[in-house]
């Protein structure tokens, strides 16, 4: 079990120990350690040390996020089918795949908008389905708010080790309450019992690179695996997008219809619906 990160540096970090501030946070504001100097190497926790001259390099960097392991430094970034980066926001950290972030930043945070996604669902006990886990914040913040534990499906085996890396992502590996499944989400419902899930949230990437996760097959599969009377949030995305001529939102809205669910309604300051399954 993963229960800390290694020491972690953003170019804020790098330039208050260039300018003398020996008290800084190595995990991304969560705590605060002392750091010593010894000419141009500054040690950092267990033996770590980053030499002066690649923390220069940090501070020319912005965006990106490193760590230190072994006395050298590394962007937490991982270059496989996809290119995997983890970058800073206004908030906490968010993942790009080829550039694409996969939390909205646009006059929100990441935490944020996973907040108010949590509440408009309100969650307050229950199990809870989490289709695409990502950094974890979804799943953290419903166990967070009352969730009685959270099966979270990852697709990407590299997302995974981003999010290992990620100190606002450490409870997903700590807390008992989160299982967390590695595989297609659209082939895992299959193994997932029937009528066992107060709340789902499905938060799948853009149409054009999951289109299978916002079918109708897809749709039926969340139905099956919902108790009666549980709630889905879906998040889509822009209401006005296209893709190939497509209205995302009505048909979304058409096929979760068709699959079973009711009361569909769209909320367009998480960009998503929300829907339930009848009772009856």
């Amino acid at each position: 079990m993963i229960k800390k990160t290694p020491p972690i540096l953003t170019s804020e970090t790098a330039i208050k120990l260039l300018n003398g501030k020996n008290y800084v946070s190595l995990d991304l504001g969560l705590t605060k350690v002392e750091v010593s100097q010894a000419n141009t190497r500054y040690w950092l926790n267990e033996g770590e040390y980053i030499d002066q001259k690649d923390l220069l390099k940090i501070t020319e960097d912005n965006r990106s996020i490193y760590f230190v392991l072994n006395k050298k430094i590394y962007m937490i970034a991982i270059a496989g089918k996809h290119f995997y980066k983890l970058v800073r926001t206004d908030g906490v950290p968010t993942l790009e795949i080829d550039g694409i972030r996969m939390h909205r930043t646009k006059d929100t945070t990441p935490e944020d908008d996973t907040a108010r996604k949590l509440e408009i669902l309100d969650i307050e006990n229950g199990v809870v389905l989490d289709t695409c886990m990502g950094l974890g914040y979804t799943a953290i913040k419903a166990k967070e708010n009352g969730a009685d534990y959270v099966i979270s499906l990852e697709y990407e085996s590299n997302v995974i080790r981003i999010a290992q890396l990620n100190p606002l992502s450490l409870k997903l590996f700590t807390e008992e309450k989160i299982h967390k499944i590695i595989g297609d989400s659209f082939y895992i419902l299959d193994g997932l019992p029937k009528d066992h899930f107060n709340y789902i949230i499905h938060d799948p990437p853009r149409h054009s690179s999951a289109g299978h996760l916002y079918g109708l097959d897809f749709y039926k599969k969340l139905f099956r695996v919902i108790k009666p009377g549980g709630k889905l949030f879906h998040y889509i995305g822009e209401p006005r997008s296209r893709y190939r001529g497509v209205n995302i939102r009505r048909g979304v809205t058409e096929r979760l219809t068709l699959a079973g669910f009711t009361n569909v309604e769209y909320y367009p300051d998480v960009m998503g619906v929300i829907c339930l399954r009848p009772t009856v």
